[in-house]
């Protein structure tokens, strides 16, 4: 049987926006592949209409419909559901992905939807492809819930979590559009070497993913060193223009004899430079050495705030600002480009805490800053808290990081908040500048500087004049990079002559 895997992948106002990889789409599909099923994909990266998006699907003939959500695109699912209903075809539809594993209750309400998976999708996924192509009961499938003809769901247990992730074939590249994804239209093939992570922050979905599971999974997995090795050598072999790559990994030197074998053989057999994520209070000198050895040039930190009590109590994220100064130090002796991850926005924070963001940003003096907008994700810690203070004003959240909360603060105002994250770097170097003055002079315009961002005023009168500075930034970006681009046609037309 074939099965259309349905992806929407939007981010607002970007005209070009080719979408990301998404590794869980891919190692799906290829599961299905490999036990004889047809499988293909429609991944939405720019608006659609009815009309296109029906015929899309008509074309493809699917015997089975499965949409991957995240919560930022629940409510696109929930529109391109009705288009299904309104245009009466009678296919099964199956919604898995972060949002119905985080929100089942939500993801199965939906008039349309008749199946939902909760947690990993492989296994379930292909034994339901093998009961509907056998015409046999679907109902007891481990990790599905599933709605009957009078509105009734079947709520099934979840299945052993796999721990063994070597058994899965390697992704299904192929099914996307692939040179032209956001970074691989770069040259930066995306990996991914593990699933999970460890630690307990109350923003984020992996702890509530932990949680369903009990003690049956554990906290991360590790592919093999030799599997991804592989799977890196297939896709540069069937994808010549790949020449850095990206793990997308929460942490991936995380297990230390696996960093070890990593480091010596990707050096050896690979060596080609590539970018991971790490987290600051567990990056040592031994682990940057590490990093350094396998070819790593780019580390990539989840920051999220630089105030430590909001960092501590809120957050749980237990690391103090030293420990994240002395990893940024490390990493940049060793000549890494630094990438910071942040957010404004949480509950408790006010205009001084954001700025302590801003200003620890300036200290480590970061080379890329990454700032979004916080959003509640439903079942985690942090939206529990919010809707205890009354704080949430939608269910739906926004369809990307960077637009408004659906939160209202009482400690920070919506206009202060987007000051912050579109002023951010702006910011972090004016208080960079400031810091170089000698000491006096300095701490007077720090704290004149402090009052004034902390006005509702300050925020409305910039942000009245961002959207414009924002176009004329779009408008030079654009000419740099056509520029960039014909200088590289007439290099490439001088070679060849």
């Amino acid at each position: 049987m074939k099965m259309l895997f349905i992806y929407p992948d939007l981010v607002p106002h970007v005209v070009d926006w080719p979408g990301y990889y998404h590794n869980g789409i891919g190692v799906m599909s290829a599961v299905l592949k490999q036990a004889g099923h047809g499988s293909s994909l429609l991944h939405i990266v720019q608006p659609m209409s009815w009309h296109d998006f029906i015929n899309r699907v008509r074309e493809e003939a699917p015997a089975l419909i499965g949409f991957s959500a995240t919560s930022h695109m629940f409510p696109v699912v929930k529109e391109l559901v009705s288009w299904l209903q309104d245009a009466k075809l009678r296919i099964p539809v199956m919604c898995g992905g972060i949002h119905p594993t985080i929100a089942p209750d939500d993801a199965i309400g939906v008039d349309g939807i008749d199946i939902i998976c909760r947690g990993e999708g492989e296994g379930p996924l292909l034994e339901l492809c093998q009961r509907l192509e056998n015409k046999s009961d679907i109902c007891g499938i481990q990790n599905l819930w599933i709605k009957k003809d009078d509105g009734t769901v079947i709520k099934n247990p979840l299945r052993p979590i796999v721990n063994d992730l070597d058994i899965f074939p390697f992704s299904d590249r192929a099914a996307f559009n692939y040179s032209s994804l956001y970074s691989e239209r770069e040259g930066r093939g995306s990996f991914m070497a593990s699933r999970g992570c460890p630690h307990n922050c109350t923003y984020c979905c992996n702890q509530l993913i932990r949680s369903i599971y009990g003690s049956e999974g554990k906290a991360i997995r590790f592919r093999s060193v030799d599997n991804v090795i592989a799977e890196i050598k297939q896709v540069l072999n069937e994808y010549p223009f790949i020449k850095s790559l990206v793990f997308d990994d929460d942490i991936l030197f995380l297990n230390r004899k696996w960093s070890e074998e990593f480091a010596d053989k990707y050096s050896r057999e690979i060596k080609l430079p590539f970018m991971c994520n790490a987290r600051a209070d567990v990056t040592d000198q031994s682990l940057v050495d590490r990093l350094k050895k396998a070819g790593c040039y780019y580390v990539r930190f989840g920051l999220e705030s630089g105030n430590e009590e909001i960092r501590y109590n809120v957050l749980d994220r237990r690391m103090k600002n030293e420990q994240i100064k002395k990893a940024f130090s490390m990493c940049k002796e060793a000549g890494f480009t630094t990438f910071s991850y942040n957010i404004v926005g949480f509950p408790h924070e006010t205009p001084s805490s954001i700025l302590d963001t801003i200003k620890l940003n300036a200290a480590i003096d970061v080379d890329v800053t990454h700032v979004t907008i916080f959003q509640p994700y439903p079942g985690t810690k942090l939206y529990d808290l919010c809707r205890e203070m009354n704080l949430i004003e939608s269910k739906d959240l926004a369809q990307d990081f960077c637009s408004p909360s659906v939160l209202q603060l009482t400690t920070v105002s919506p206009s202060q908040v987007l000051m912050f994250r579109n002023y951010f770097r702006v910011f972090m170097k004016y208080y960079q500048f400031l810091d170089k003055l000698p000491r006096g002079v300095s701490r007077i315009c720090i704290k004149l500087s402090d009052r004034l961002l902390s006005f509702h005023v300050t925020a409305q009168v910039l942000n009245s004049i961002y959207a414009p500075l924002y176009r004329m930034y779009l408008r030079s970006s654009f000419k740099r990079d056509r520029e960039k681009k014909a200088f590289t046609i007439k290099e490439e037309k001088a070679l060849m002559e």
